[in-house]
């Protein structure tokens, strides 16, 4: 596997698993200074997750330690899948945990009765915390969990789907970042002329991905579309599924996108768009570290500019959308002997100086209001003014990023390529869906 495929996997295993997305020149409201631990005794706290990578959290911590010279951080860091079989096996068997990272969709009710509720210790991070993180993500975190309640604070979200463009190629070609369905018919038209060799979009064609398509563009006439069907307010076949059916399969059906796209798999968009064979690529906001320079020269990928945004908007009079959904929660278990010092280690990761260090990778957009990335980051118009609108967009709140995996897999992912295939028509296919959905057959409460 080439360098840039192992660097794209990578991040798509990292967040992949839950779709089953300050200081120092970070803007916005701050977490008040965090004081010097008081007593001469040193606490150490056992700190265990996933994410970010481990030299982004040493670094992190580092600061944390400093501004804190009475506590340290101990850190453990798995790998995704192998935290979510470890995790609940250290937390039922008593390990005297004091900090540990929550894969929010994944996780929270696995592990929800071994942790404390934040009501438990919201008192330590000061009676505004919640005006200082983004409303949506913190509601998402709590809503997940069958009881209602919030076990952990989400670090960010990640979202889909998002238009990475090479921008190098889009400046030769005179265009700028397409918005709507005719700004993309006209690019795309033009680099089949002039970049012969250019695959104009790509996205994965596999079952999984569509849905993720689907929703994006339903969301950007009916934002809440996604979370009404799966919450059964809405049928399948409602006349705003069949409308983003329909949409979705325009771009098929004017070429936009080429019917060739349908056989990608795994990474193969993104090492395609990495290799500078394709002009756009489509996947989560997790592949947003591709818009830093320094990344791109890190990991080998051949590409000189990267810009990103919302998907263009497919139906006149929407607007951008994407389903974001709150990651990396961190909580504290109830086996903490260290509560107090591990509140002010989630309010440094969430509010405080932590953020503008960890989010320096750029895969989730962070929980905190007002955020903005260190201007080290990003070094060109188009990777600045990217990460903002995809920000943006993510910020905004719109359906979550959830599935029904087995309905996803057994069912929705290929209906949907059926309409794209023009193997049913997004009338047929919604009244397929809906059949299924009510059959009995998926766990849908």
């Amino acid at each position: 596997m080439s360098g840039t495929a192992r660097v794209l996997a990578a991040a798509s295993l990292l967040f992949g698993l839950a779709a089953c997305g300050d200081s120092g020149g970070v803007g916005g409201q701050q977490a008040a200074t965090q004081a010097p631990q008081k007593s001469s005794e040193t606490v150490t706290l056992k700190y265990w997750t996933w994410f970010p990578p481990e030299a982004t959290l040493k670094e992190t911590i580092s600061a944390f330690e400093q501004a804190n010279p009475g506590i340290k951080v101990e850190l453990r860091e798995f790998e995704a899948a192998d935290y979510q079989k470890q995790l609940p096996l250290a937390l039922n068997g008593g390990e005297a945990l004091d900090v540990v990272g929550v894969q929010v969709s994944a996780m929270t009710n696995t592990v929800k009765d071994q942790v404390r509720p934040v009501a438990e210790w919201e008192s330590q991070l000061g009676a505004d915390w919640r005006a200082k993180l983004n409303e949506t993500m913190v509601g998402q975190t709590e809503k997940i969990a069958k009881d209602g309640k919030l076990y952990s604070l989400p670090m960010g979200s990640i979202g889909s789907a998002i238009m990475y463009s090479n921008a190098t190629l889009l400046g030769k070609l005179g265009t700028p970042f397409p918005k709507t369905a005719a700004d993309l018919e006209t690019v795309v038209a033009k680099a089949k002329k002039e970049l012969p060799d250019v695959q104009p979009i790509v996205f994965s064609g596999e079952p999984w991905w569509q849905e993720e398509m689907l929703f994006t563009i339903a969301g950007q006439t009916a934002p809440t579309l996604s979370d009404d069907v799966f919450s059964g307010q809405k049928p399948w076949n409602s006349p705003e599924m069949v409308s983003a059916l329909t949409a979705y399969k325009s771009l098929f059906d004017k070429n936009t996108v080429a019917k060739s796209v349908l056989s990608l798999k795994g990474n193969r968009p993104a090492e395609l768009f990495g290799s500078g064979k394709a002009l756009f690529l489509v996947d989560g906001s997790w592949q947003s570290s591709m818009l830093s320079d320094a990344y791109r020269k890190a990991n080998k990928i051949s590409l000189t500019d990267v810009g990103a945004g919302p998907f263009p908007v497919i139906a006149p009079g929407g607007q951008p959308a994407a389903r974001g959904l709150a990651e990396g929660g961190l909580a504290i278990p109830k086996s903490s002997a260290h509560v107090t010092e591990a509140a002010r280690f989630i309010q440094f990761m969430t509010m405080g100086d932590g953020v503008a260090i960890w989010s320096k990778d750029l895969v989730l957009v962070p929980s905190l209001k007002g955020f903005e990335v260190d201007p080290s980051v990003l070094t060109t118009p188009a990777a600045k003014e990217g990460y903002a609108a995809v920000q943006a967009v993510i910020s905004a709140g719109g359906s979550a990023r959830d599935s029904n995996q087995a309905f996803l897999n057994q069912v929705e992912g290929n209906a949907i390529l059926d309409v794209l295939r023009r193997q049913a028509t997004p009338e047929k296919a919604a009244d397929k869906l809906q059949k299924e959905w009510s059959s009995g057959r998926y766990d849908t409460k």
